[in-house]
């Protein structure tokens, strides 16, 4: 049995390697996207160019444009000398943001009973870029209000109230420790999916799935030398981009490495179902990529991956709960961010199984249906 499976999975590695694309997509592709995400993500974003129109022309107007100026978020440029030029520029994508800092802005400092206001326009269609420089104006100008008050009080040692906050499991708050693990974590999805879903479909494209369901290999066989490889890539793509995301973009290993790698393997096994699924209803290699693909993008949704379940809908909330990928992406982030162990996250490993368990009975149904047992 053993040498049948064997000469099964070396029959699968030789069509693969004939397929030159696909091979380098399958070794290269996973770890160029994880790369991409992140250096897209972890690099700070800086020299947003910036317009700044000072209408009131006073010291402490310009102290506040010479404040912004000197932040690392943003690179101010001239905006012309009108606010209309500012318009044009930023319909242009020229500039991400203008900051006009009013006439008598200084008067209604030191009145007692105004606040003068210092106006913003943000490109709200860079979301990232326009949410990373609001967090960084109104951080500045919050500094220096407190420094006018400072000053204006009477009593200068008075100082301002200001909260005392911890970060836990991502202390510098990378962006990257969030969308690394998870992009990991997607990237084993996709490539064991996508393996697995060729397994079948390739076979009955090329007419070769009769020669092997009348050769001396039994229903068990044919599956096991089919998954097999499908493991193999999935698992080494996984180990890659482990050890990118460890050693190469820094993202904290703090958890369990062995526990790690074992659940990996066993979420890999529960993925390998769907794929096998595919790959029996699927007429074509093509019918089944376009499947795994439309899958990938229900699966992102519903994983976590770039919204939290937790502010979608409940409806949506419980939906998720049905999705394998979900539970893996808490699974991984409580592992390598939190460093918690199986006995924290031990009921997201059992929903996995039972959903693999219901796999894999549709699975060896839809496959003896469609291979005439």
């Amino acid at each position: 049995m053993f040498q049948r499976i064997g000469s099964l999975i070396v029959k699968e590695f030789i069509q693969l390697r004939r397929d030159l694309l696909f091979v380098i997509l399958i070794l290269l592709g996973p770890a160029s996207e994880l790369t991409a995400v992140a250096y897209a993500t972890g690099t700070e974003i800086r020299n947003l160019p910036t317009a700044i129109y000072d209408y009131d022309r006073s010291p402490e107007s310009r102290e506040l444009a010479q404040m912004i100026a000197n932040v690392e978020t943003f690179n101010v440029i001239d905006g012309g000398t009108d606010l209309h030029d500012a318009t044009e520029m930023l319909d242009r994508g020229e500039v991400y943001m203008v900051i006009v800092i009013p006439p008598r802005f200084s008067d209604g400092l030191h009145a007692p009973t105004t606040r003068p206001q210092v106006q913003v326009i943000l490109n709200g269609a860079e979301s990232a870029a326009a949410g990373k420089a609001l967090e960084a104006i109104e951080g500045t100008i919050n500094r220096y209000s407190t420094d006018i008050v400072l000053e204006l009080s009477a009593f200068p040692s008075l100082e301002s109230l200001e909260p005392s906050a911890r970060v836990w499991f991502n202390e510098e708050l990378r962006q990257a420790n969030y969308t690394i693990p998870s992009e990991l974590g997607f990237m084993l999805y996709v490539v064991a999916l996508w393996v697995a879903a060729l397994g079948f479909s390739r076979e009955r494209e090329l007419g070769t799935l009769e020669q092997l369901l009348v050769s001396p290999l039994s229903r068990f066989e044919l599956i096991m030398g089919k998954s097999i490889p499908a493991v193999i890539i999935g698992y080494f793509n996984f180990l890659l981009m482990l050890a990118m995301t460890v050693f190469l973009f820094k993202v904290p290993m703090r958890g369990s490495l062995p526990l790690l790698l074992v659940l990996a393997f066993f979420y890999i096994l529960v993925e390998l179902q769907r794929g096998l699924l595919i790959s029996l209803l699927s007429e074509t290699q093509q019918q089944a990529l376009l499947t795994v693909f439309m899958l990938a993008f229900v699966d992102m949704t519903f994983s976590g991956y770039a919204v939290p379940v937790e502010s979608m809908p409940l409806i949506f909330q419980k939906i998720a709960f049905i999705f394998p990928i979900r539970h893996w992406m808490i699974i991984m982030r409580g592992i390598m961010l939190k460093g918690v162990g199986l006995e924290v996250f031990w009921p997201h490993v059992v929903v996995i199984g039972v959903l693999g368990i219901v796999l894999t009975g549709v699975t060896l149904l839809a496959f003896r249906r469609a291979l005439g047992d």
